[in-house]
């Protein structure tokens, strides 16, 4: 028989050990595919879309990088992965020692299986990457407002086939060199050899566990600039401490439970927990890099999200009013702007809960005798406390010749006071030319948190004068320096934009830069972060199924020694019932111990960012590992199943 047969019927004969492999390889491919696919699409071509040029560019680098990322991924997948296969297949390769073939033909033997389990990949992965193009293409048509046909870049075909087989053959030959030339009897021993009780050193299980409780404490109090500089450190100690973790604290904590005769001796515990602790030795690099893995999905997909949540504040969205006019110059004399946007909105049923007009000015600050390039928007105490009220914000009052600056954003949202760090000014007193004039005013104190959404319509700080100043003021500038400000507060703004673009069609362009509306900035925010969102659960995703791939891979690479166990079990006269029971435990420790690790990292990491971007995360972070959470338990069903069904086969 030729060796290329003996592949093939090896692989037939042992279908449910590669299948796995197979798919998770296949994933990767179809990630690729889609991504290389979108890229060679002939609408995505910078001269001819309508879409936005950044919006293009953005999704087009977005999906360039995601490409790179699936292929360095699958390099260390496909690498891990075979080298589990390898390990796992001594006894095999000493049969076929004993039958004559050379440690070169079972190299070839080896080599050639791959390569089929390689092309296979490739080859369902292209397809499925196509089927699901057109998927693919409806949701970015979404996201970018352009038209995507669904088409199959030949291209694409070429450069997915070209890359991931370079990428499976080059990975396959390296991990050839780890078949060892061992003697024969010495192979086939390999899996009969019996396992002495594991140990574990105490020094480094307190190593491990003080590593992660450092790191933990770090992420939890370190704040705002700190966190980046602490990143790194903090994540390399978790690293470590991790490993740690299964590879001593684990074997620790399972002797203890052999020591404990309460726990010991209860029910199917014994035969459970003392088979456990040899497969949490065995398993222990496979279930760090499982947690590792993870965290950084975990992670990686709440912070994601909760940017995508989030953008509102974040990008400056949660304004006074959902809708903003400016007047000034020529367009003062408009008296009917606001009444006609008012009608329309009306028309389109948006309802208008309150509108707010008040008169300001744009004041220059005067430093010595100069004037400076920096401006303020002035406004009266009265007109202040009258948008502050229904904002739920406190009412000021100001004595004459003294000003109240204004910060238009608030990071800290549960008060308006400003501590002396956080300050933005670095004056105590303001010289303002008025008319010509210098005023000095004294600086009452620094408010944060703006009344009205003057850094959507082109202007940034504010000044709250006294009232009779304030009158004095508008008496004394220029025409042109007078400004009217309207905020509109609607209901459901969220409906408006029918109504924002028939506006802004009545507008013209006269008002190009006076004129906002929440709704509109709110799509380009959406359409942004939405398309993040999108890529990152993509690629997180194929980390989520490697992750759990890994252990599979590692479960299945170790069942026959399992059935010849359970098999013993059942001449004693255990129940079908009590070994299911047995499994369940020791296959739902092997699933879970990696994600409830993975889940206290992300937890801490979470709360790191939510420090570093004055935010909670953690509602959306549960959400997250909620929905992991079910994932993970439909996977466990299945492959449970699975495992149970090959030992009852066998």
């Amino acid at each position: 028989m030729k060796i290329s047969n003996m592949a093939i019927k090896n692989i037939k004969g042992n279908l449910y050990r590669y299948i796995m492999y197979y798919l998770s390889n296949s994933f990767a491919v179809t990630a690729f595919f889609i991504f290389a696919n979108f890229v060679f699409h002939p609408s995505i071509d910078a001269k001819s879309m309508d879409g936005h040029e950044i919006a293009k560019m953005g999704a087009t680098n977005g999906m360039v990088i995601s490409q790179v990322i699936i292929v360095i991924f699958s390099i260390f997948f496909v690498g891990y992965s075979t080298s589990i296969f390898l390990k796992s297949r001594g006894k095999e390769f000493g049969l076929l020692s004993l039958y004559g073939m050379t440690r070169g033909q079972i190299k070839k033997y080896v080599l050639i299986e791959n390569t089929i389990i390689s092309i296979m990949s490739i080859f369902t992965g292209i397809l499925t990457g196509a089927i699901f193009s057109k998927l693919f293409f409806m949701i970015m048509e979404g996201f970018l407002e352009i038209k995507l046909p669904f088409n199959i870049s030949i291209k694409a075909i070429g450069l997915t086939s070209l890359i991931f087989f370079a990428l499976f053959e080059i990975v396959n030959i390296v991990m050839l060199f780890k078949i060892k030339n061992k003697e024969i009897i010495e192979q086939l021993r390999s899996s009969n050899i019996p396992k002495t009780i594991p140990k574990f050193s105490k020094a480094k299980s307190i190593l491990g566990v003080s590593l992660i409780l450092i790191g933990y404490i770090v992420a939890w109090f370190v704040e705002s600039v700190l966190v980046p500089l602490a990143m790194i450190p903090v994540t390399i100690t978790v690293i470590i401490g991790t490993y740690f973790l299964f590879t001593q604290f684990s074997i620790a904590v399972a002797n203890r439970i052999l020591k404990s005769q309460e726990m010991f001796y209860k029910k199917t515990n014994m035969v459970a927990y003392s088979q456990m602790i040899f497969k949490l030795q065995d398993t222990a690099k496979v279930l760090f890099l499982a947690s590792i893995l993870g965290a950084i999905t975990f992670t990686a997909t709440g912070t994601i999200y909760s940017f995508f949540t989030e953008s509102p504040r974040l990008t400056g969205l949660n304004t006074p009013q959902e809708m903003a006019i400016v007047q000034r110059g020529e367009e003062l004399n408009d008296d009917e702007v606001v009444e006609n946007i008012e009608n329309i909105l009306e028309k389109n049923n948006v309802k208008i809960i309150e509108t707010h007009s008040i008169k300001g000015a744009e004041i220059e600050r005067v430093v010595g005798e100069e004037k400076t390039e920096e401006r303020f928007f002035i406004i009266s105490n009265s007109d202040y406390n009258r948008l502050a009220k229904p904002l739920g914000r406190k009412e000021l009052k100001i004595k004459a010749g003294e000003v109240i600056y204004n910060y238009p954003y608030n990071y800290e949202l549960s008060t308006e006071e400003v501590s002396e760090e956080d300050r933005q000014t670095n004056w105590n007193e303001i010289g303002l030319n008025i008319g010509g004039e210098t005023k000095k005013f004294k600086l009452d104190r620094e408010i944060h948190g703006g009344v009205m959404a003057l850094p959507n319509v082109g202007y940034f700080d504010a000044l709250v004068l006294n009232d009779v100043d304030f009158e004095n003021t508008l008496e004394k500038i220029n025409q042109e320096d007078l400004i009217i400000y309207s905020g509109i507060n609607i209901d459901n703004w969220k409906d408006s934009y029918e109504a924002t673009m028939e506006i802004q069609d009545d507008l013209g362009d006269k008002y190009s830069g006076s004129y906002y509306s929440k709704i509109l900035a709110y799509k380009g925010v959406r359409k942004v972060y939405g398309l993040i969102l999108f890529i990152g659960f993509f690629i997180a995703f194929l980390f989520f199924i490697a992750s759990g791939s890994i252990i599979y891979f590692k479960l299945f690479n170790e069942i026959k020694q399992d059935e010849v166990e359970y098999n013993i079990l059942k001449k004693i006269g255990t129940t079908e019932k009590e070994i299911n029971k047995i499994i369940t435990k020791q296959i739902g420790i092997i699933f879970f111990l990696p994600f409830i690790v993975s889940t206290l990292h992300s937890f801490f990491a979470l709360k790191s960012l939510s420090n570093l971007l004055m935010g909670s995360l953690f509602k959306n972070g549960l959400i997250v590992m909620l929905g992991y959470l079910v994932f993970q338990m439909i996977y466990f069903t299945i492959i449970r199943s699975i495992y149970i069904n090959r030992i009852k086969y066998n």
